[in-house]
């Protein structure tokens, strides 16, 4: 047995942990019906259970308006793809329910495991 059948075996033991839910899109050209070329956001993957993590908060800028700007750590399976750029929708759900809903931007390239992948995001909005 080597490194990655044990951690493989883990993955069962990590994804326990996830206490929210991801959709992730992604920005994609599309033919409008007038035959125009266009974007749009394309959801490409729903319900994906997830945990999120802050190391340090710096939760504003003060400025012309208060802009809340912090980075974040989503952990989840590794069988998604998700890359740079790409929109997550984090949500906590309770009996079906959406308590909370926080739209994040993949900032860079996922770190990728046998047992997870984390990705940093960035949220960006106004308080």
């Amino acid at each position: 047995m080597n490194i990655r059948d044990i951690m493989a075996k883990a993955t069962s033991a990590v994804e326990f942990m996830y206490d929210k839910e991801a959709e992730i899109q992604r920005y994609e050209p599309y033919k409008k019906p007038s035959g125009a070329d266009g974007m749009r956001w394309v959801p490409k993957h729903q319900n994906v259970p997830c945990r999120l993590s802050a190391s340090g908060l710096n939760n504003t800028d003060q400025g012309e308006a208060n802009a809340i700007q912090y980075d974040i750590k989503l952990f989840l399976s590794s069988r998604y793809e998700i890359k740079p750029g790409d929109k997550v929708i984090v949500k906590t759900v309770k009996d079906g329910e959406v308590l909370h809903s926080v739209e994040y931007e993949s900032a860079k390239e996922p770190f990728i495991y046998v047992s997870h992948q984390e990705v940093l995001l960035n949220r960006k909005d106004f308080a």
